[in-house]
């Protein structure tokens, strides 16, 4: 059974990682709550689409913790209003500070998941598989180093 502080840690790296990914979204560009939220859907390839009762009221923190301001707002939007965010400086702040944190993670996470993973298949009669993972690996890998040159320089853009 999960304790109340386990609950708690659990809602944070939620939180965490949801801040982050919204203020990566937001670092491309001003946009409102619905188009993060089919951005996010966009870049998870389909896997995950955060409902709206996430987004905004994560919206009014960032906004509260001064992470981003309202661009613009437009009325009469289906009954309503559209409300377009965009960073501020703490935002830029704490966005280049979760992708320094986050990328480590994810890199290290990847690298030891798809050893050890390969290493499994091929000791569980799955050499095929385990090739395959491979072969989408180095193309992956090859990729990103012909980017690489383009993407960090000074005029770069992916």
């Amino acid at each position: 059974m999960t304790s109340q502080s386990e609950k708690y840690a659990e809602s944070g790296r939620y939180k965490d990682s949801l801040i982050w990914f919204m203020l990566f979204i937001l670092s491309e560009g001003p946009l409102h709550g619905y188009d993060i939220i089919k951005r996010i859907k966009e870049l998870t390839m389909n896997q995950w689409k955060p409902a709206a009762g996430s987004i905004y009221p994560l919206l009014n923190y960032m906004k509260e913790q001064g992470l981003i301001e309202v661009a613009s707002v437009e009325e009469g939007v289906r009954g309503g209003k559209k409300i377009v965010y965009r960073l501020t400086d703490k935002g830029w702040a704490e966005f280049r500070s979760l992708l320094i944190r986050k990328a480590n993670m994810y890199m290290s996470f990847i690298s030891r998941i798809m050893c050890r993973s390969i290493i499994a298949l091929r000791e569980n009669g799955y050499k095929s598989d385990a090739d395959q993972l491979c072969n989408t690996l180095r193309q992956w890998l090859e990729n990103s180093m012909n980017a690489l040159p383009s993407v960090c320089s000074n005029e770069s853009r992916c």
